[in-house]
């Protein structure tokens, strides 16, 4: 595509480049097809300025808005390579040209992506991949629409507001109306029971009803005539139709808790499934007081609103229309001024709603706060003892303790003043009503026991009237929780099964890395164009100095997480097209960090495979030289461990590790600094229990101690997210490289020790 083609589109960013930059590009590359056009947003000197490079088929040009005369014309033929070199906040793109590097351009990190792809692009060139420069954009994904690059928050279209971490939706812009109908999805299957509830109540209001009817009777011919049998006629039906309420009532009331519970179960089932979905990045950027606080607080203020608080709003809408029908047909007159207080009862119901909407994510976020300082804290005690900050941490629980305070406390005032003006308002009815109406009383227009009948029906229209302007806290309540709730269940799997996703029945255990780069924050880069291979069987160790990027090597294989470049197959198919349980399930892993549960021996080495054999347990246990200290526990393989297996050492926690992952009899073998937590005995007893494993399996060993590499076939050595040397390890002492550093001074570091 030429210059002029490009430019009858509304391409970004050429067409915001300046005309005279236009006119004058145009002059120099004129007939040449424009391969892309990158805007920089610095100059080489670091100030904020735009330079723009314009990548031909032939040449890469780089003009500066303030030279319209004078530019910079690298032919691609004498460019070597290019290369990004990362700074604090911004970066350079360089060209090296006779083996001198020439800086090309600088920028800040939101143009970083592009600039990268010139890179890439560039290097496929020059290697021969593709026979001309290509520099396709890819299409953007919805989060990188939303802003969601480089670390950024990105933020709402609709309302410009910043989006949480980990969720496209904008709880700002979420419809009460929208999230109600969603809420009733959870009560859907229990339709029948809700439905019977709500006729419970009707029949429950009905039998209220009929009473101030059984009033007016009551004065007017009982009361009035002195009519002693009628008087206990009408005291045996009230009584009548408060015992009927009461059982009708009691049975209702199992219902709706039945109802209540179920619903509230589902809704922490669907949450907790959905958060097993989600991927490390997820929880990387999310507290887990957060989480827990979602699930068990959130779900609960929903429980009410869903049993009770829709139900309420039905009846008295019912109530309303059959006690307003009522008094109208009893005296439309008296009626009509019961509706003075109503347009004043809306205004500030509606006033108030908007206020308290506000007040309530506040109190909510301040209570999850609290939420995810416990989930800190209290599993960190020995941490906390350790350094003696135990008064440091009840400050910080105080003072979080008092934000929440003040929070709820705002809320508190907001409806001190709503309430009390509800009832004032409402007063003035009764007022009306007992005035004019006992002046109808006095005339002879009223019946004293109409009055009183009246004025039981005014209590009984009022009080649906105040539940209404009541029901926008309890819906408020209920919606913000709702909202924190579908945020979780909004959130898409980063990882997830491809459609055409196959299922692995054999595994040899062949793995190759394809030109692999991979960034948590979208600036550094953990990996950086990683390739290498792994027969069946063989076993490599992966070396390196602290941040060079192994465990994200075997994160990546264990799709923690995607590549943003390359690809990794196993037994030659590309791991997004491998179900993930299916991945896994052939892949056993001792991580550096060892994570047992809250449970007995025996069930954490059976947690890859719970329905093994105790028999099996027991072998796996004796491979990784367990069996023996388990044996010493008070109730051996049925000893509780405590949390995160607190009541075991560190070689302890480790050796079960490793019996987890040999019982699940994996064709792939992970072990990320397996002996790491273990004394000199341990190691010893380990690593030969690892020497009987890895036979016959493919196998990853991550080690600083080099010693626990002595059968890896080859070493892969990492430095800055690049392997740099490969090799047995006498290879890597010839070369003086890396390695030989690192083995001098872990020699050195054990000399001082000894001593």
């Amino acid at each position: 595509m030429s210059l002029g083609d490009r430019g009858d589109h509304d391409h970004e960013p050429l067409s915001e480049m300046p005309e005279p930059l236009r006119q004058r590009l145009s002059q120099l590359v004129d007939g040449e097809p424009v391969v892309g056009v990158l805007r920089a947003d610095l100059s080489l000197d670091g100030r904020f300025a735009e330079q723009w490079l314009v990548v031909t088929t032939r040449r890469i040009v780089v003009l500066q808005q303030s030279q319209t005369d004078g530019c910079r014309d690298f032919p691609l033929d004498r460019i070597e390579d290019l290369t990004l070199e990362t700074f604090v906040g911004n970066a350079y793109i360089c060209a090296r040209i006779n083996g001198r590097r020439v800086p090309l351009a600088r920028f800040t990190h939101s143009r970083r992506a592009e600039f990268e792809r010139l890179v890439s692009a560039f290097r496929k060139f020059k290697d021969g991949q593709t026979p001309e420069l290509q520099l396709d954009e890819p299409e953007p994904t919805r989060r990188e629409r939303l802003g969601f690059l480089h670390g950024r928050r990105g933020r709402c279209p609709k309302c410009k507001q910043p989006l949480p971490p980990w969720s496209d939706v904008c709880p700002f812009c979420l419809q009460k109306t929208k999230v109600l109908r969603r809420m009733l999805v959870f009560v859907r299957p229990y339709w029948l029971t809700a439905v019977a509830g709500f006729v419970l109540l009707l029949l429950i209001q009905l039998t209220d009803l009929v009473q101030p009817l059984l009033m007016r009777y009551t004065v007017d011919e009982a009361l009035l005539k002195k009519n002693f049998s009628q008087l206990m006629v009408v005291v045996a039906a009230v009584l009548g139709l408060n015992f009927a309420g009461a059982l009708l009532s009691g049975l209702r009331s199992y219902l709706m808790a039945w109802l209540g519970d179920r619903i509230v179960l589902d809704i922490r089932r669907r949450l907790f499934e959905h958060l097993q979905l989600l991927s490390l990045r997820f929880y990387d950027q999310e507290q887990t007081g957060r989480l827990v606080s979602r699930i068990t607080n959130d779900a609960g203020n929903i429980q009410d609103f869903m049993t009770e608080g829709l139900q309420d709003i039905l009846r008295d809408l019912f109530m309303l229309l059959f006690v307003g029908g009522v008094m109208f047909a009893m005296h439309w007159k008296l009626a009509l001024a019961t509706l003075l207080p109503v347009p004043l009862l809306m205004w500030l119901a509606g006033r108030f709603a908007r206020r308290v909407q506000r007040l309530w994510h506040m109190v909510w976020r301040r209570f999850a706060r609290i939420h995810a300082m416990l989930a800190d804290t209290i599993p960190g005690a020995r941490v906390v003892k350790a350094f003696g900050q135990e008064r440091y941490e009840v400050r910080r629980f105080s003072e979080a303790l008092e934000s929440h305070f003040r929070a709820s406390l705002r809320a508190a005032k907001l409806w001190t003043i709503f309430f009390p003006s509800v009832g004032f308002t409402t007063s003035i009815g009764f007022l009306v009503v007992w005035g004019y109406g006992g002046y109808l009383v006095i005339l002879g227009d009223l019946s004293l026991g109409s009055l009183m009948a009246f004025i039981g029906y005014l209590w009984r229209f009022y009080a649906p009237i105040q539940n209404l302007t009541r029901f926008t806290h309890r819906l408020q309540r209920a919606a913000t929780a709702a909202e924190r709730i579908f945020e979780i269940l909004d959130t898409p799997p980063e990882i997830r099964d491809a459609p055409d996703a196959v299922e692995l029945k054999e595994v040899r255990g062949h793995i190759v890395f394809e030109n692999v780069s991979f960034s948590y924050d979208g600036i550094s880069k953990a990996l950086k164009g990683v390739s290498f291979e792994v027969q069946p069987g063989e076993m490599i160790g992966l070396v390196g100095p602290s941040g060079a990027g192994k465990t994200t090597l075997i994160s990546l294989l264990l799709r923690f997480y995607d590549p943003q470049e390359g690809r990794i197959l196993l037994d030659g198919i590309d791991l997004r097209q491998i179900k993930l349980a299916s991945l896994r399930k052939h892949i056993g892993v001792v991580l550096q960090e060892t994570y047992l549960f809250n449970g007995t021996i025996a069930e954490n080495i059976a947690y890859g495979n719970p329905e093994t054999s105790l028999e099996a347990i027991i072998a796996a246990a004796k491979v990784a030289h367990a069996h023996e200290f388990i044996l010493k526990q008070p109730d051996a393989y049925d000893t509780y461990i405590g949390e995160r297996g607190s009541r075991l050492s560190g070689g302890e926690r480790q050796r079960l590790a490793i019996a987890r992952a040999i019982l699940k009899d994996p064709a792939v073998l992970i072990f990320d600094e397996a002996t790491s937590n273990v004394d000199t005995e341990t190691e010893a007893k380990i690593r030969r229990a690892i020497d009987n494993l890895v036979r016959g399996r493919t196998t990853i060993a991550i080690a600083h101690r080099f010693s626990t590499l002595r059968n890896a076939k080859r070493l892969l050595v990492l430095d800055k997210g690049e392997i740099v040397e490969q090799g047995t390890p006498d290879e890597l002492m010839q070369r003086d490289g890396v390695f030989a550093r690192l083995s001098r001074m872990q020699a050195e570091l054990s000399r001082t020790w000894a001593w």
